[in-house]
């Protein structure tokens, strides 16, 4: 399967290279497998690269541009600190230095803007925008045993450097929760909306539950 990754990466980093070289893009690509294979990540593997970039294959043909939305997602977890608030901005800066005089410039910004989007603090301005944070998202609107497994590979991640408490727990749920829709696009509000809503208020409701229970045993 990484062969097939790395392969993946390849062809799409030449067909937006300036001067396309193999061997340049196979370095970029294996600064990215260091990233994504620390040894404490839980959810922010190549695992969840590799599923990120099957959700976009499901509906890039609603996407304007899913060269740069592919390219966005090879790196917009690539950095990872647990609690910081600049991971994106970290992994886009990454991005901008190992692709400088490499790529395409417009492709570049574009790309930049994209990984920015999948901050999930504002809306989207544009419609690959909105594409790639609902893909970023997916896991919200899968079947309940997956999207239960991935947040706890969320919550072990965050629990290596930090306690994990009622709030932390529910804090992005919330904020979810809060939003008129969980996403953007007619794709994801047609195929994951519904299943986004109810795994959330699920979630919700079971670690409420499961909380007032410790209270009256402690």
């Amino acid at each position: 399967m990484m062969d097939t990754l790395e392969n993946r990466f390849i062809d799409l980093w030449c067909a937006h290279a300036r001067n396309p070289n193999h061997q340049s893009a196979k370095d970029v690509h294996q600064g990215l497998v260091e990233y994504y294979n620390e040894d404490w990540r839980s959810y922010h593997t190549f695992e969840h690269i590799r599923d990120t970039l099957r959700w976009l294959d499901d509906c890039k043909e609603h996407a304007d541009d899913s060269d740069a939305i592919e390219m966005a997602i090879w790196f917009h977890d690539c950095i990872y600190v647990v609690g910081a608030s600049d991971n994106e901005a970290r992994s886009r800066d990454y991005f901008l230095d190992v692709s400088d005089g490499m790529l395409d410039d417009r492709f570049r910004s574009r790309v930049a803007h994209l990984i920015m989007d999948t901050c999930h603090n504002k809306k989207p301005d544009s419609n690959d925008g909105e594409l790639i944070a609902d893909i970023d998202l997916t896991s919200f609107g899968l079947a309940w045993e997956d999207y239960h497994s991935d947040s706890a590979n969320v919550q072990k991640e965050c629990s290596i450097h930090k306690t994990v408490t009622l709030e932390s727990k529910t804090f992005y749920l919330n904020k979810l929760k809060e939003r008129k829709t969980i996403y953007y696009s007619d794709y994801y509000l047609q195929h994951y909306e519904a299943s986004a809503q109810h795994n959330i208020a699920s979630h919700l409701d079971r670690i409420t539950r499961e909380y007032q229970e410790q209270e009256t045993v402690s």
